[in-house]
């Protein structure tokens, strides 16, 4: 009978285990995000699964999942949630022209709701002085952390959060010399020791604190502002190659520095290329050892090899101004100089002069000016380059991106120039009112 007794203990046991009940979002979307493919990003997983017939999605958590901050994403949309175990919440989407209103229903409504209050989005007034700006974000810290404690979260929720809070707030402060100079019409301000002191204190070496995306977003900036302080870099190369000195000269933490180091060199490879990768490898190695970053890492390199100095240049079939097709096998013989812009965006009509004198000085070389519009109204390409009478060789995408992908272009104005073999010279040349570019096309052999 014992024997009996502890067997149907044991399988009641496994029993009510297998049916404990998994925690689940569920996410409703109401207007807008046609075909979107909702997202639900723990700190260990990313849930994916496309709306179905009622515009919903029901995710479920795996048991062993690691509680926390996630995030729901639709599209370009994110919206903070807090997962944890046996705690399912529902999440509706409404969007309402460009609204969008997040509401929360469940066991873990309380934590989601607090996450995506009014109370929580601030942003300061950057054309208060320093000495004011550093005193208000103290006091919005205060506020935040003393709101936080009358809403009966437990203590543990409440210890991170209240880090979380500080991270947020004094964010702003490595965007404060740009936007005081901005908004308070004060292009002489240079921030003082105090700005330095107060940044060097609250974003301290916290391998805590490497979940909260918070504390990750404004890190790397930070190393940025305080290893580039007094600092004249004449290369992007020389900044970069200072900052990762800096992490190295200043950090211990191995999880830390494996996450600065990596963010600076795939965001210098990211946007220079490989040039300086004999350099970049050996620290990238040293200090990297997760399996996935380095994958991701070398990827991005592979990418860039393709589009190193001295390949060939990937093509392009475009219309110009007058519909005639335009092939880059059309300007073999010369060097082509290449602009990839747009009506709409202001620094690429900030070159536009600069542009102009280039093609005049240079209207008798062996090299060709094509500008590549990637605008979507194609009517206001050819508006502005018939009234404004743009010249060169001027083309429209059409809609067809495969060029500006081949050359991971996600940011314009972006210049590239290639020899008279279509062989790329700089797939990251110097822009037309840099006057390094004259000078380097005056370097250029048959010119």
């Amino acid at each position: 009978m014992m024997k009996l007794s502890f067997l149907a203990i044991l399988v009641m046991a496994v029993m009510s285990c297998n049916n404990t009940s998994k925690t689940t979002v569920r996410v409703h979307v109401e207007g807008g995000q046609d075909g979107v493919e909702p997202q639900l990003q723990t700190q260990d997983s990313t849930y994916a699964m496309a709306l179905d017939s009622t515009n919903s999605v029901l995710f479920s958590l795996a048991d062993n999942f690691v509680p926390g901050y996630a995030s729901v994403r639709l599209g370009r949309l994110q919206i903070p949630v807090y997962v944890e175990p046996g705690k399912s919440f529902d999440l509706n989407v409404k969007f309402e022209g460009r609204r969008v209103e997040p509401s929360f229903s469940g066991e873990g409504a309380k934590k989601n709701e607090y996450l995506n209050s009014s109370a929580l989005r601030y942003f300061p007034d950057f054309k208060l002085n320093e000495t004011e700006f550093l005193a208000a974000l103290n006091e919005q810290v205060k506020k935040l952390q003393e709101n936080l404690d009358t809403l009966g979260f437990d203590a543990s929720f409440n210890q991170v959060e209240k880090k979380r809070l500080t991270y947020a707030v004094y964010g702003m402060l490595p965007m404060y010399p740009t936007y005081h100079a901005y908004y308070a019409q004060d292009s002489e301000y240079k921030p003082g020791e105090a700005f330095y002191n107060k940044l060097a204190a609250v974003f301290p070496e916290d391998e805590a604190a490497m979940s909260l995306q918070e504390y990750q977003g404004a890190i790397v900036t930070v190393v940025y502002m305080l290893s580039s302080r007094d600092q004249n870099f004449s290369s992007a190369w020389e900044n970069t190659e200072n900052q990762l000195n800096y992490v190295i000269q200043n950090f211990k933490s191995p999880l830390v520095v494996e996450y600065l180091v990596d963010n600076i060199a795939s965001s210098y490879v990211g946007r220079y290329g490989v040039e300086y990768l004999a350099e970049i490898t050996p620290i990238y190695n040293d200090k990297v050892k997760d399996a996935a970053k380095k994958a991701e890492f070398d990827a991005l390199c592979a990418k860039w090899a393709r589009i190193a100095k001295g390949q060939p240049s990937p093509t392009f079939t475009y219309l110009d101004i007058n519909g005639k097709e335009v092939s880059l096998s059309d300007l073999a013989g010369k060097y082509v100089y290449i602009d990839n812009w747009a009506t709409w965006c202001g620094p690429c009509r900030g070159e536009l002069p600069a542009l102009k004198e280039l093609e005049e000085k240079y209207s008798k070389k062996n090299i060709y000016f094509v500008s590549i519009s990637c605008d979507q109204d194609k009517a206001a390409w050819e508006k502005m380059v018939k009234e404004d009478k743009l010249g060169g060789i001027q083309l429209h995408n059409g809609g067809d991106n495969a060029f500006m992908d081949a050359y991971m272009i996600t940011g314009i104005p972006r210049f590239i120039l290639l020899d008279r073999e279509g062989k790329i010279i700089d797939a990251n040349m110097t822009r037309p009112s840099n006057p390094k570019t004259a000078e380097f096309f005056d370097t250029l052999e048959g010119l």
